[in-house]
């Protein structure tokens, strides 16, 4: 079990220490601990022009090791009046120190208006979309980014007041996929007092000082106030919590790790009109497991069907899946469907790309004339169905189960189809008649899959259900003179499989 804190925070004792230690040494003892970066390895660095990111890519650039750097700069179409000037300092500081420059614009206002973000929101949603894909296209293994102490404080603050799990109150980490942030332990002070001895000028950012934003409010409102009137080491105590939140979360995350694989198994699917993506929840065994658990194992499942997880939401759900009825249907947020069958909770995409609401379409298909033996493929259920004649019975394919009925009891033309509403046959050596849906759903057939499962018919009497059971009537006896073998296996096996006779079984 890893014990060490990710969220990048030092104890009280350790800064202290290291307070003289010079910037460039306690960065360089960040990055070589956490193993952040590499030697020569391509990095993209975030830069804004202000001190924080201009100290980030000035240390970078001093490292002995010196990784391959690309600056980015992302102009959200914000503050106009101000872009330009930004904007050639930065590319004068880059060719200064012969480091490749891009420039990329996002719509920060329009992203806004259509989902209905805030403004702080959009803008860190379309500048990381934007890094990613520089990094991507720049094959760079990291996006390099300066948030500093004061930024954690301040997310913070930002994240209490916005309602968030455990995992947010810990606070950014100094590695997270792609993004690595090797000032979280630095306060901003640090980095322009750095500045300053190294005669670099920064950019100042006139919307810092805009108190529309949350964060403005909290640096100039909040914080101010909470160290003046009730703890003067108030962002201090703060980075101390967040470490400790840091740690239980990582204990927790790894118990939530273990609970996810004995309670979930995930798939993608694609038929070529939609992609549904599955999960598959059991209730019975996250019942085990403390609450606390459990809510976290919901909250993975959101992720995992990537929608944005809330209290509310994992609520519902776990609700649902403690409570619900088998054959029941909850709708949530992006299409996503969540049906209780056989005792098991299934999230899926199932409605085709860009349609949210309606209920899950059931699997079904037309009916299906069948003048004789021979191979018959059911596109809309992903299925093929072989029927061939022999005289003995045979094995066939390892991913199907072979039917064996009496030839003489069945009359050609068959037909397969859909079972009527409250048909019934009676499966072979069953004492009587059973209602197909009702066999179907022993059979452990999903729900959205019973109405439309294949039924095979000879007149007007069912025969077998195909890759599930024949009826007691068609059954082979001692009197039987030939045979037909039904065989139903899936689209995806590409051709009929060939039946192969491999012994001669004794019938009765």
């Amino acid at each position: 079990m890893n014990n060490k804190s990710q969220s990048g925070v030092l104890k009280k004792e350790q800064t202290q220490q290291e307070g003289s230690i010079p910037l460039l040494h306690r960065i360089k003892k960040i990055i070589h601990h956490h193993d952040l970066l590499k030697p020569d390895e391509k990095i993209i660095v975030g830069v804004s022009g202000g001190a924080d990111s201009l100290a980030l890519m000035h240390i970078l650039h001093a490292l002995d090791w010196g990784p391959q750097m690309i600056a980015v700069y992302i102009d959200h179409g914000l503050r106009p009046e101000e872009i330009q000037v930004e904007k050639q300092a930065i590319k004068k500081y880059c060719r200064d120190l012969h480091i490749p420059f891009i420039s990329e614009s996002v719509n920060v206002t329009q992203y806004a208006a259509s989902t209905k973000c805030s403004i702080e929101e959009a803008a860190r949603i379309l500048r990381h979309e934007a890094l990613e894909e520089i990094r991507s296209s720049q094959f760079a293994s990291s996006i390099i980014l300066a948030h500093t102490a004061d930024d954690q404080v301040e997310e913070f603050f930002i994240r209490l007041m916005r309602g968030t799990s455990l995992k947010g109150l810990s606070g950014m980490q100094l590695k997270r996929d792609h993004i690595i942030r090797p000032l979280l332990n630095e306060p901003k002070t640090a980095l322009i007092h750095y500045l300053e001895e190294a005669g670099v000028p920064f950019c100042f950012d006139s919307s810092n000082l805009n108190r529309q934003y949350l964060r403005n409010r909290i640096r100039l409102d909040l914080l101010p106030k909470l160290e003046n009137e009730y703890n003067p080491s108030i962002r201090q105590t703060i980075l101390q919590n967040m470490d400790i939140l840091a740690r239980d979360e990582n204990f927790l995350e790894e118990v939530s790790s273990d609970a996810l694989e004995q309670c979930v198994s995930y798939n993608s699917e694609n038929d070529g009109k939609t992609t549904e993506n599955r999960l598959i929840l059991l209730p019975e065994p996250l019942r085990t497991f403390h609450y606390a658990i459990q809510c976290r194992v919901i909250e993975r499942c959101f992720w995992i069907m990537k929608i944005k997880p809330g209290y509310l939401k994992i609520r519902s759900l776990l609700h649902f899946a403690q409570s619900a009825e088998n054959s029941t249907e909850l709708h949530l947020a992006d299409g996503i469907r969540v049906t209780k069958s056989l005792n098991q909770i299934i999230l899926s995409r199932p409605l085709r790309q860009g349609q949210l609401r309606g209920s899950v379409p059931v699997d079904t298909f037309p009916p299906l004339q069948i003048p004789g033996p021979g191979c018959y493929t059911i596109k809309e259920i992903g299925k093929k169905l072989k029927l061939s004649i022999s005289s003995t019975i045979t094995t066939g394919t390892s991913n199907s189960e072979l039917l064996f009925l009496d030839r003489e009891k069945v009359t050609f033309p068959l037909h397969l189809r859909p079972p009527n509403p409250g048909e019934r046959f009676r499966p072979y050596n069953a004492p009587g008649k059973k209602k197909i849906v009702r066999y179907l759903s022993e059979r452990k057939i999903e729900v959205k899959k019973r109405s439309g499962y294949p039924v095979l018919v000879s007149g007007s009497k069912v025969i077998a259900l195909p890759g599930l059971q024949i009826s007691h009537e068609v059954r082979v006896t001692g009197a039987t003179k030939s045979i037909l073998t039904v065989e139903l296996f899936d689209m995806t096996l590409g051709g009929c499989p060939r039946i192969g006779i491999y012994s001669q079984i004794e019938v009765f």
